[in-house]
């Protein structure tokens, strides 16, 4: 199944945030059945005020298509960084890659 990018509304700051392509395929895969109710941002402010660990969320441009993005690290000098739809793509090349270079499925 193809995923598109979605345009959901934020319920606790009502601004409009993205729900990747990349982000559906990872709540398929996990048989997850409920959509993002939070942006990223209320999301992490959630987890801070419940206690739980947060992650850094850093804005940054895709090296793949341009477009900003959120990434849940702080990325390192002279690495490029993709948004998740360039990332899946990236990576089943690299996988597409190693499979013909060994001659066997990736594990």
């Amino acid at each position: 199944m193809d995923f598109s990018d979605k345009t959901l509304t934020c319920r606790e700051c009502s601004k409009p945030f993205s729900w990747t392509a990349g982000e559906q395929q990872f709540f398929r895969e996990k048989a997850l059945i409920n959509i993002p109710a939070r942006c990223p941002r209320c999301r992490s402010a959630r987890k801070a005020k419940l206690g739980l660990p947060d992650r850094a969320q850093t804005d940054v441009t895709c090296a793949g298509c341009g477009q900003a993005t959120t990434v849940p690290f702080v990325p390192r000098n002279g690495h490029p960084v993709y948004c998740s739809a360039c990332f899946a793509k990236a990576r089943e090349a690299a996988e597409t890659r190693e499979t013909v270079e060994v001659g066997g499925p990736v594990s």
